[in-house]
């Protein structure tokens, strides 16, 4: 169970240094450029994906056979609605970023 617990903090606090570095990337550019980033909003997917995962990390002692990634439905649509946000926010740091680029 341990191990289970263990694994689980690696995985979520990956994710969690993922979107760190994509907002640290989004003020970077936003005090480097006229371009507003909205790196603010990058909080937003952060906190919401830190409570999914704690939500489902709290369920992972109490599973028999696993952690269960699948049963909680609130868990599942804080992890959604972060997925979404921090699609469309790095969708806009791209083409921010991108936008004087020639092919």
């Amino acid at each position: 169970m341990i191990l289970r617990l263990l694994l689980a903090i690696i995985g979520w606090c990956g994710i969690l240094v993922l979107q760190l570095c994509l907002m640290g990337i989004a003020r970077f550019f936003e005090r480097s450029s006229d371009s507003r980033t909205f790196y603010h909003l990058y909080l937003i997917p952060i906190v919401l994906t830190a409570l999914g995962a704690l939500i489902y990390w709290i369920r992972i002692p109490f599973a028999e056979t696993g952690p269960d990634f699948t049963g909680d439905p609130l868990a599942n649509g804080f992890l959604f609605i972060a997925g979404i946000m921090i699609f469309v926010l790095s969708s806009i740091l791209h083409d921010q970023m991108l936008r004087g680029a020639q092919p």
